[in-house]
């Protein structure tokens, strides 16, 4: 099963830690890192995802509420990314955040 959904992302700029360089409009360089919205779940969960910039723009460093598609085959992800839930995007360290606007179908 793949999991889809709608986000905003927000990729820090790379003098404050982010991105040394853009990455492609469709990409599978970043990981997703989702916490649930449980009050006892303090441990974030890594998933692998294809995310492809909505505007076919590169994703680039400094970039804010660029609108993106998720999409993983980690049938964990339901339990993840619901409308509202934040996530982090890592690549060796984190490089951004997002929130997820909707679940696809």
């Amino acid at each position: 099963m793949t999991v889809q959904a709608k986000a905003l992302i927000t990729l820090l700029p790379s003098d404050q830690g982010g991105l040394p360089h853009e990455l492609p409009s469709r990409t599978q360089s970043l990981v997703i890192c989702a916490c649930t919205g449980e009050e006892d779940s303090r441990l974030s969960r890594p998933f692998q995802a294809a995310i492809t910039a909505d505007d076919e723009e590169p994703l680039t460093p400094g970039d804010r509420l660029h609108v993106v598609t998720i999409a993983t085959t980690d049938d964990d992800a339901v339990e993840y990314l619901r409308p509202g839930e934040r996530f982090r995007l890592w690549c060796g360290h984190d490089v951004g955040s997002g929130i997820v606007s909707r679940r696809l179908i």
